[in-house]
């Protein structure tokens, strides 16, 4: 008598068996793709009247003044040694942060330095203060000596082209009228939006289908939705602009950009490229990788120390955001070294870096990095940086001085809130009786990046 069993063949086992847990369910494999736009996303993207936009920036030449000398007549002052509120010289100077040569500087204290030099345990940088008494002209000025405390007859020490005038303060003689004012104009960057379209397309005959693991046109809207929303994260961290979004470069070699719109032209009607700049290409091209200011930092990740974290995260405060946190995308291996840092290949002593885990509003996995200058680096992995060269990438982000701009603004599902970037149009096929159907995800958007000297790129290779 022959016994039934489940067998490997036959109806019984190619049309009556269930072989699935849950045949409506499926599982993915990211789920979390997109923090730097879901972050930016999550205070509304900001609507423009037009796809090319403008932004003002302003820097305050006030936190940080100084003029470096570059001529003067015979050996600098009058006399040697040069006597405290008798001798004088005239200079040639340029402007080193943008402070106006003119004669709102009559009145001003300025600490002579040797440039680029820090104090030694005899001060023998420093030459001296002195006060700008007039201005000649627009590269021109005069200064007389105030004193020297650091040697016994206060005299000033001698002059040298290259030196560094920090204005420190001023000072106005008694019964003098009011001085002449000064300011500084405010200064413009630029980006545009880009066009992103991600279409699904597929027969009448299955999207009707009931298949398992969910109805073929929903499961491929949620999936290139998903694909997408990464097209426009990759945009915003890798875009690239022809032209630039203006400033000064200081990346490798040196120049300006002033260029507003320079878009590509790709068919022989004039259709222009739009395309955005995003943040680590802006880095590349407007931080500086030396200096006070230095905001790309070019890391060994086997000879990071304690010292180099200290340091660099100290140029990082110069410009912390309001609440004095950043936030820190990760590429995958950028991420991993922040749970190395207390291992042996890394100069770091037990106790010397305090790093806490905990969970965003946006249920993202965060690592908070405490730096001794008291700003605090909130670290995210982000897919998007997760291959390739861009793994090793940490991109610091101003939150203060970054958004999402969009153009059309009323394409998406809450104008003006949280989905204002995309849009989703359905059956945009259906000419000549079209049996199928065709959705597409569109958007055209880009990133608002200004005051690029608060941003920072980190790269542990």
């Amino acid at each position: 008598m022959a016994v039934d069993s489940l067998g490997v063949t036959g109806v019984l086992f190619n049309d009556r068996r269930r072989f699935y847990l849950d045949e409506n369910t499926f599982s993915e494999l990211y789920m979390s793709e997109t923090p730097f736009l879901s972050g930016l996303m999550n205070v509304g993207s900001e609507a423009t009247d037009d796809p090319d936009y403008k932004m003002f920036e302003y820097r305050a030449t006030w936190a940080n003044p100084y003029l470096n000398v570059t001529a003067f007549s015979g050996t600098g002052w009058g006399a040697s040694p040069a006597i405290p509120g008798t001798d004088s010289v005239t200079i040639s100077v340029t402007s080193g942060n943008g402070i106006p040569i003119s004669g709102g500087l009559v009145g001003a204290l300025v600490d002579i330095w040797v440039d680029g030099t820090a104090p030694s345990s005899a001060y023998t940088q420093y030459k001296g203060t002195a006060v700008i008494t007039s201005v000649p002209s627009a590269t021109t000025l005069t200064l007389k000596v105030i004193s020297n405390p650091n040697v016994t007859n206060q005299a000033a020490a001698s002059l040298v082209v290259g030196d560094k005038l920090w204005l420190r303060t001023s000072a106005a003689v008694e019964g003098a009228e009011s001085g002449e004012a000064f300011s500084n104009d405010l200064q413009v960057v630029w980006n545009s939006t880009q066009i992103i379209r991600t279409p699904l397309e597929m027969t009448g005959t299955l999207a009707s289908a009931n298949l398992r693991g969910e109805k073929e046109r929903q499961r491929q809207r949620i999936n290139k939705g998903r694909e997408h929303m990464m097209k426009l994260e990759r945009a915003i961290f890798n875009g690239v602009r022809t032209g630039g979004i203006g400033g000064e470069h200081y990346g490798t070699g040196a120049g300006s950009d002033g260029t507003f719109v320079s878009h590509q032209t790709l068919t022989a009607g004039g259709t222009q490229l739009r395309t955005t700049m995003g943040v680590i290409p802006a880095l590349i091209r407007y931080g500086r990788r030396s200096g006070d200011q230095q905001n790309v930092f070019f890391n060994s990740a086997s000879g990071y120390t304690f010292n180099d974290f200290v340091d660099q995260t100290d140029k990082l405060s110069q410009y912390a955001p309001g609440g004095g946190e950043f936030v820190a995308y990760c590429g995958s291996e950028a991420y991993s070294f922040w749970s190395k840092i207390g291992s042996n290949n890394l100069s770091f002593a037990a106790g010397q870096i305090q790093i806490e885990n905990t969970t965003s509003d946006l249920g993202l996995h965060v690592k908070k990095v405490f730096a001794p200058s008291g700003v605090v680096l909130n670290i995210v992995r982000a897919p998007a940086l997760n291959y390739g060269q861009l793994k090793t990438h940490m991109v610091i982000v101003n939150p203060d001085n970054a958004k999402l701009v969009s153009y059309r603004s009323n394409i998406g599902e809450a104008p003006g809130g949280s989905y204002s970037a995309v849009t989703y149009n359905t059956n945009i096929k259906t000419d000549n009786g079209y049996d199928g159907v065709k959705d597409e995800y569109v958007s055209d958007v880009g990133v608002g990046l200004t005051m690029m000297e608060s941003h920072a790129l980190m790269v542990f290779s």
